[in-house]
């Protein structure tokens, strides 16, 4: 995968499709070479990226950590080791709401409640 940083045309079964920056792309390695050398595109580092953002962002969890927490910007960081109870994007996991109230941070809830429910 690699993510388009000048405007890149490319010719897909005889039709020319261009991708604007910012896209993301899946090239064939030595169609990709010739990309990167002409500096329209890099490849993409997506773990390394959300590593350092969930680093900066206070998100990220040691090994032994296993219990939810919410971080100073008031974010819920749920860690993937912890408790299945905990995953709400797993049939049977609790919701984000009663998580909060079990971590005694109500004042979120509006935050995190679906629009749709």
């Amino acid at each position: 995968m690699y993510k388009v940083i000048q405007s890149l045309m490319v010719k897909v079964q005889g039709t020319i499709k261009t991708f604007p920056v910012g896209s993301i792309v899946k090239l064939p390695e030595k169609a990709a070479q010739i990309f990167i050398q002409q500096g329209k595109i890099e490849p993409v580092t997506a773990g390394y990226e959300l590593a350092e953002r969930m680093a900066i962002m206070g998100e990220n969890t040691e090994p032994m950590q296993r219990q939810p927490f919410v971080t100073e910007s008031g974010v819920l960081v749920i860690p993937f080791n912890s408790d299945r109870r905990f995953h709400y994007w797993k049939p049977g996991g609790q919701s984000v709401c009663v998580t909060l109230r079990e971590l005694g941070r109500c004042d979120l809830i509006q935050r995190y409640k679906s629009t749709y429910n």
